[in-house]
């Protein structure tokens, strides 16, 4: 979502006020997004978070039935 946005790990930082090394850590599965991170990285990259979430839905289900 970030790269199809356009934006570097350090913009999409500096748009939601975090710093750059948790976009990085985010990215790397080192660290889990809450909703609230969620929903601000979603905006920052001019993505709708109930849009997003449904993608997500449909990727989890994927994985589940094909017994992943």
């Amino acid at each position: 979502m970030r790269k199809a946005a356009g934006l570097t790990q350090r913009q999409l930082a500096a748009k939601v006020g975090r710093e750059r090394n948790l976009i990085g850590r985010l990215e790397l599965g080192e660290r889990r997004l809450d909703v609230v991170e969620f929903y601000s990285i979603c905006r920052a990259c001019r993505a709708r978070p109930d849009l997003v979430s449904k993608e997500l839905m449909r990727e989890f289900e994927q994985i589940e039935s094909a017994g992943i």
